[in-house]
């Protein structure tokens, strides 16, 4: 089933990360860490760089006159990790600069999703720059901003290192995903070309390349239209690319003009003697044969691993400030009784027991079990509030998918999934992602990052956790209307009113995010349940379309109507 071959085929699943920081706030953020800084400590080192390369990206994209000193800041403390040594003074020193500049009041910055999804250690980049060494004496470093700043960095860093004459710059491409574009400033363009005539090699650094490609592209061939040789340009990139899945225009014709390098990921030598189980590969340890395993997007999936005892899984959860506020959650959690202990276990792995049990299914609901996910729901609704974030986007997300996947345009039906009090959304309620214990309460794995990572919802209502049990756990209005009358009881918040709207938004996203990944499995093991799970959603988000356009006013609904699914005799 190739409905991605297409890419304006593609819905809306990623939502936009970009945020507005106070320019001091982020200063100061950044000191404390910088501060901190000892010789050998990669975790501070990393942590700093991380946020030197945000703090650098967010006062490049607002031309500020401090963005000299932000670069040289990033590259002071990329030095100290390469070489493994404090780099204080210098630091203090340029701190202390750019403290004496008025800052702006607010500065967009997105998350470096490599460092916080997918991890990318920045020590890979630092092998990455001598495997790209040419034989040259020279080279220019050009970053991509966002997490290209940090990268670039590393890599001017390595090849300083290794007695490389270097320079670096930044670039953010503009323009559609599928087709950027750079501009290059003129004093941008006199560097260029002052590197060109003295021989040099020109290294693009990115995470990626994302889905299209273009804006490494749009980098290299700004290079080329500047009059620089294609042999002289290198990307550096954090994965191989398939060509034939790039879907920028003529991306196989264009990508293949240009040298394309990426670094082996190191963690794996560091888990060298435990057992794989990202891609899905968890699947196998939860469940039994395939034929019960639920559907996943392997690419997406977190780097995990199982210890050799099988007591532990290790899980990237992020470095720096990320993977912090990851361990800040599950303690919080932990301490509640709805999760499970978490520990450090270094580069952004967090360490979580094995827990024995089993999870419940949905033919285990009952009172008992809905008052648990009430009880839940309350508790993220208090504890994980985060007031100031950023508007949601979860409007636009439905209004545009629903047009495009069913030609239905909603008008004002969208309006209540806006909200005045926005918390952290758990984001997975499926009942694969609960475990009963042999003794204890029914316990929630996986609950710490997927409310807010590049995905939807992002900072939303606590109706986007009830949305999401009411649809995985198939409830039909009975166990729907006990389950928020649960809920209300024990938050003292009643959010029927737009529950219909929510059900429906994350029923959509649901089935933009397994259409999104169909093109990543074709051919596969994992095609056919992605296209179920695809034709799943999609079969509930059409029913619920039905039900919303027959009922003036919307009323609590669900995508099925089986009779009571609540069975008293039975337990979770």
């Amino acid at each position: 089933m190739n409905l991605e071959s297409n890419p304006k085929n593609d819905l809306w699943a990623f939502r936009e990360g970009r945020k507005s920081v106070a320019g001091t706030a982020l200063l100061a953020d950044l000191a404390n860490v910088a501060n901190s800084l000892r010789v050998n400590d990669k975790r501070l080192a990393i942590s700093a760089l991380v946020r030197s390369g945000e703090f650098e990206s967010g006062i490049a994209d607002a031309n500020s006159p401090a963005q000299s000193h932000a670069e040289e800041l990033t590259d002071a403390l990329a030095t100290a990790f390469v070489e493994s040594a404090s780099g204080n003074e210098r630091i203090h020193f340029l701190l202390d600069k750019i403290g004496r500049f008025q800052l702006p009041q607010h500065l967009s910055i997105s998350p470096p999703e490599g460092f916080a999804y997918y991890a990318l250690h920045p020590h890979d980049f630092v092998r990455l720059a001598v495997q790209a060494e040419a034989g040259g004496n020279s080279a220019l470093v050009i970053g991509i901003r966002s997490i290209g700043t940090t990268l670039s960095a590393i890599v001017r860093a390595a090849l300083h290192k290794k007695g490389k004459k270097t320079a670096r710059i930044t670039v953010r491409p503009s323009g559609h995903p599928y087709d950027r574009a750079v501009q290059f400033s003129p004093a941008q363009l006199q560097t260029i070309s002052e590197w060109r005539s003295g021989g040099a090699d020109f290294l693009v650094v990115d995470e990626g390349p994302g889905r299209s490609g273009s804006s490494f592209l749009s980098v290299a061939e700004a290079l080329v239209k500047a009059g620089i040789p294609h042999s002289r340009i290198r990307l550096l990139g954090s994965r191989p690319v398939d060509v034939n899945q790039l879907c920028a225009e003529n991306a196989r014709e264009r990508w293949r003009r240009f040298a394309f390098l990426w670094p082996e990921p190191s963690v794996y030598t560091r888990f060298s003697n435990h057992f794989y189980i990202g891609g899905g590969n968890w699947r196998g340890v939860l469940f039994g044969g395939q034929s019960h395993w639920p559907a996943c997007w392997p690419q997406m999936e977190r780097l995990k691993f199982l210890s050799p005892d099988r007591r532990s899984i290790l899980k990237f959860e992020g470095f720096g400030r990320f993977g912090e506020e990851v361990l800040s959650r599950a303690q919080v959690l932990a301490h509640s009784g709805f999760g499970c202990p978490a520990e450090d276990a270094g580069d952004g792995m967090v360490c979580y027991p094995v827990i024995q049990g089993y999870a419940p299914g949905a033919n285990h609901v009952s009172r008992e079990l809905l008052s648990t996910l009430a009880r839940y729901g309350a508790f993220r609704a208090y504890e994980f509030r985060s007031p100031g974030a950023p508007p949601t986007q979860l409007p636009a997300m439905l209004g545009f998918n629903t047009l495009h996947e069913f030609g239905v345009d909603l008008g004002s039906e969208i309006d209540d999934l806006c909200t005045n009090d926005p918390i952290l959304a758990d984001g997975r309620m499926q009942p694969h992602e609960w475990i009963q214990p042999p003794h204890g309460s029914l316990l929630k794995l996986d609950a710490y990052t997927h409310g807010d990572d590049h995905f939807f919802p992002g900072p939303t209502d606590i109706a986007w956790d009830l949305a999401g049990a009411i649809v995985e756990w198939n409830l039909d209005r009975d166990a729907s209307e006990f389950l928020v009358s649960e809920f209300r009881r024990i938050s003292g918040i009643d959010r029927t009113h737009a529950l219909s709207a929510f059900v429906l938004a994350y029923t959509v996203f649901r089935l933009a995010y397994f259409k999104m990944a169909l093109s990543t499995v074709n051919g596969s093991a994992e095609e056919p349940r992605v296209s179920g799970a695809y034709l799943h959603y999609r079969a509930l988000a059409e029913q619920q379309l039905r039900e919303m356009k027959a009922l003036n006013p919307p009323v609590l609904k669900t995508a099925v109507s089986l009779g009571s699914s609540i069975q008293p005799g039975t337990t979770a």
